[in-house]
């Protein structure tokens, strides 16, 4: 018997996403696993908070140090981040 009327998986799972509205903790996710990824381990141990809301990543980082290093490389970890994501998602960061 041959199939006529099919979908591939990958595109269920996106009108899935789409039709449950997960999309946004979906791509803040991507997001804040972008963050960790790029900035190394050391850093993500450090960042005690993260919030994302139009285009803007909140970082809060528990160390002075770490922070003034993150804030002078802020503009290349945002490009780095964009492009891990395929995207530019991320317009700005900031970092408390």
């Amino acid at each position: 018997m041959k199939r006529v009327n099919y979908i591939p998986v990958g595109e269920l799972m996106k009108l899935f996403v789409k039709e449950y509205g997960l999309e946004p903790g979906l791509e803040r996710t991507r997001i804040f696993n972008a963050w960790d990824k790029i900035v190394g381990q050391k850093y993500s141990l450090m960042t005690t908070n993260k919030f994302f809301r139009d285009g803007k990543l909140f970082c809060s980082i528990n160390s002075s140090a770490a922070k003034t290093q993150l804030f002078i490389n802020r503009e290349q970890i945002r490009k780095m981040i964009n492009k891990e994501l395929g995207e530019d998602l991320v317009t700005e960061i900031i970092l408390k």
